[in-house]
């Protein structure tokens, strides 16, 4: 299998934004570390390095940034 990642941002609960590499997004879990457990704790994910979004602290939870 040929191995040929790509960039994911993840966006997690919490409001903290990550991006990783792999050929998926659980690959890309996978190689930064996080096991099946940190599904739970993702809001979501997008392809590539994403800053479309930000965190709302009265809300806690992400909106579109507006343009």
């Amino acid at each position: 299998m040929t191995d040929n990642p790509r960039a994911f941002t993840f966006y997690w609960r919490t409001g903290k934004r990550e991006v990783f590499q792999g050929r998926d997004p659980a690959d890309a879990l996978n190689r930064a570390g996080y096991g099946g457990g940190a599904i739970r704790a993702l809001d979501f994910y997008t392809e590539g390095n994403n800053t479309d979004y930000e965190w709302v602290e009265e809300t806690r939870e992400w909106r579109t940034k507006p343009t």
